[in-house]
């Protein structure tokens, strides 16, 4: 997302001039979908929101200036696939048995 400042792209046809083309390219390679459709400055699409293709945008939408750009409002949904758990040993000193501790030489020094 930022103000990249390439007024040469036509975003429907992902067409460019150079040095413009070089953005086209990186975004070829690496799977990325821009998805503003509106100018952001005068009638340029100045500003962009770049994904790769399967991050889901939503209610994307170009508002109010902003100096002299438009602002654009949009949310990102994103799921985390992070499926494992962590266990951590809490003790409970409260239930102790001090005593036990006290006459068992294995827990001493613990």
């Amino acid at each position: 997302m930022g103000d990249f400042n390439l007024p040469f792209i036509n975003w429907t046809t992902r067409q460019s001039q150079a040095p413009d083309s070089k953005l086209i390219d990186l975004m070829n390679t690496n799977s990325l979908q821009q998805h503003v459709n509106e100018p952001t400055r005068g009638n340029n699409i100045l500003d962009l929101v770049m994904t790769i293709t399967d991050l889901s945008i939503n209610g994307l939408e170009v508002t109010d200036k902003i100096g002299d750009h438009q602002m654009i409002d949009f949310s990102l949904e994103v799921q985390n696939h992070n499926t494992r758990t962590q266990h951590k040993q809490v003790l409970y000193y409260k239930w102790a048995n001090f005593e036990l501790m006290k006459e068992e030489p294995r827990l001493q020094g613990c």
